[in-house]
């Protein structure tokens, strides 16, 4: 199988375990809760665009951790779609719609397809070093990392801009 379908395979799991968390039933103050905490993180993280990458990044590389990349990965996509929830339910908009934002606004598809390769890049080291061929796959990892480095940068300077455009519009 290609790395390319990999990827895809990989990138569609995450897709499902996202929704899996954002469609996950929680109460309004559980959400306000995971909202606020939230909010905190974002004003740091989502100041400009080198700390959405630097943050997204971190979390591509433990997704790249052989075999226990693939959980974490998981982990984390359930996690972002439980916030999405709850900002749903804070916000009263439909958790589907919340959902899709990223993805009709395109960063979402770089950023999941980012995630997509590295945890593709977690299957080959694990299956790798089960066959004895780890340095080998080893070789093959910047490039890999090139990859996810290019698809994050791209994902967070759109993410940004779009966070600026939108804060633009706020009153205030």
């Amino acid at each position: 199988m290609s790395r390319l379908l990999v990827a895809a395979v990989a990138m569609l799991v995450l897709v499902g375990v996202l929704a899996a968390g954002a469609l996950t039933p929680m109460s309004r103050s559980e959400a306000e809760s995971l909202t606020s905490g939230f909010e905190e993180l974002l004003s740091t993280v989502a100041a400009n665009p080198a700390g959405i990458f630097l943050n997204n990044f971190l979390a591509s590389l433990l997704m790249m951790v052989p075999a226990a990349g693939m959980a974490l990965a998981a982990y984390i996509a359930y996690n972002t779609g439980l916030v999405i929830g709850a900002v749903s339910i804070v916000s009263n908009i439909p958790p589907a719609l919340a959902l899709t934002v990223p993805f009709i606004t395109v960063y979402g598809f770089f950023e999941m397809f980012a995630y997509g390769f590295a945890v593709s890049e977690s299957f080959y080291l694990a299956a790798a070093a089960v066959r004895r061929r780890f340095r080998a796959e080893l070789r093959l990892f910047p490039v890999m990392l090139v990859v996810v480095v290019g698809l994050l940068a791209v994902a967070a300077l759109l993410e940004w801009l779009l966070i600026a455009f939108f804060g633009s519009l706020l009153p205030g």
